[in-house]
């Protein structure tokens, strides 16, 4: 849902017929409501020729692929798992929703420009 007027035409109309026949039957319910997970626009925007790949280019001479700066940047920015080996490993970034993974990828952003010293070029907004 986008905005009130939609989510009140959704929960009226729909989510609550289905949700008062099961109730009336008996059943009892639980309800969850989750924020709308990061969209396919943002994906390209971070890994297509996006984010990611100008880093992966313009950064340290072009030494690391964007799969080793995206696990450095899910450690700096989000997180870290630790292993049963001991070892570690950056947290999921699959789990962002939409505006979790636009803040994620404005620090990155604003790491690699500052930091590393990289240029955009056409990114598209996100």
């Amino acid at each position: 849902m986008r905005d009130p007027v939609q989510g009140h035409k959704v929960l009226s109309e729909s989510v609550w017929q289905y949700c008062k026949a099961l109730l009336v039957a008996g059943h009892q319910l639980e309800l969850t409501v989750k924020f709308l997970k990061r969209t396919p626009a943002q994906n390209r925007r971070y890994w297509g020729r996006g984010i990611l790949a100008q880093i992966a280019e313009k950064a340290l001479g072009g030494k690391y692929s964007a799969e080793i700066w995206h696990e450095q940047f899910k450690r700096q920015f989000i997180g870290i798992i630790e292993l049963p080996n001991g070892q570690i490993m950056g947290d999921s970034s699959a789990d962002l929703d939409k505006k979790e993974f636009a803040d994620f990828c404005d620090r990155v952003e604003a790491y690699a420009a500052t930091d590393l010293g990289v240029v955009f070029e056409d990114l598209q907004e996100h």
